[in-house]
């Protein structure tokens, strides 16, 4: 046999439909759940309908959220809920899921049948890391029209006394599509920030006021436990457009300034560095250092070595009068002295 001396790959574009539902993992938390025409949903585990099926049974993915639980949305907070109305149980919800199945493929031809893959001994999970996307004809007649990318985060929409939570997806063209809702709504990022300004955009929502999930259900809040604000929210849309159009976000930007630090620990260094953090949007901020420390050290340099005291490990430690960590990092240096 001759031996090829050219390797070559390919790449296989499966579409799917995203639709909210609920991850029971200790805590209730929403999601969007991704089901594609080969019948693999992503429901954090990235399996086949088989699994999906067994996932729903057990309880791993719920459509309903107990009154006086919490409902917890990444990003976005945490709100104890009463009057819950859902659309789906276990069974319904299977149902609908193969009927989308259906739509994406008819005759249900290459459904998928998850194989545990095992390299060297080691197993390999997968991600369905699936991506939001709009079409964009070139011609009036394009069969084959572009897909542009976006990226998502949750927001509520305000229509009346009435609060929606919505997907906002952002594109590098500076247009904003308001999904999950019946109809989706079509804005540019000039005019979602006015829908913020105006009070129709909102990252919180009043006790006692309605919530709406087109597609599962609906709630009452009965009372927040944390929310994150709505102009930090706003830096986020705006970190990741400059993302979508291949720029630095502000994480990168400060992860750079944190490194920089490291390698010439200078005053002007350091207030690089403490720009730079203060610029990143305060639930995003844990993200700037390692899965340990996460932004323990960046604000020791900033701020003092007693922001030590707010690490998980010090607090714990202390806690159970056991050895206190520490975190080593250089001291800044006055250049004028060199």
């Amino acid at each position: 046999m001759i031996n090829p001396t050219t390797n070559v790959y390919r790449k296989q574009l499966i579409e799917g439909f995203s639709i909210p539902a609920v991850i029971r993992n200790g805590s209730y938390f929403f999601v969007d759940i991704d089901v594609y025409a080969d019948g693999r949903v992503d429901c954090w585990n990235f399996e086949d309908l088989a699994h999906f099926k067994e996932d729903v049974r057990r309880g791993w993915v719920v459509l309903n959220i107990p009154d006086n639980e919490a409902i917890s949305i990444h990003g976005l907070g945490s709100w104890t809920i009463t009057n819950g109305s859902w659309l789906f149980d276990a069974e319904s919800f299977i149902d609908y899921v193969l009927q989308l199945i259906r739509i994406l493929n008819p005759t249900l031809e290459n459904i998928y049948q998850y194989r545990q893959k095992v390299v060297n001994g080691i197993k390999i999970g997968e991600s369905a890391n699936g991506t939001v996307y709009k079409e964009q004809k070139r011609t009036a007649n394009d069969f084959f029209p572009e897909k542009i990318g976006g990226e998502s985060i949750h927001l509520f929409y305000k229509v009346s006394e009435e609060y929606h939570l919505v997907k906002v997806i952002i594109f590098p063209d500076l247009t904003i599509h308001l999904s999950r809702l019946e109809k989706t709504v079509y804005t540019t990022l000039e005019e979602f920030e006015e829908l913020i300004t105006k009070g129709i955009i909102l990252s919180e929502v009043p006790v006692h006021a309605k919530v709406n999930i087109h597609g599962l259900g609906s709630f009452t809040v009965q009372k927040e436990q944390y929310a994150t604000d709505i102009r930090e929210k706003l830096l986020e849309v705006r970190d990741i457009i400059r993302e979508l159009k291949g720029e630095p976000s502000s994480i990168e930007v400060c992860r750079t300034a944190y490194q920089q630090y490291l390698d010439n620990p200078t005053l002007e260094n350091k207030e690089q560095l403490k720009s730079s953090y203060e610029a990143v949007p305060d639930h995003q901020k844990m993200y700037v250092g390692d899965m340990d420390t996460k932004d323990v050290a960046v604000r020791m340099i900033i701020y003092g070595e007693q922001e030590i005291e707010n690490w998980s490990h010090y607090r714990v430690a202390k806690a159970r009068g056991e050895k206190l960590p520490v975190i080593n990092l250089p001291a800044p240096k006055d250049e004028s002295d060199e």
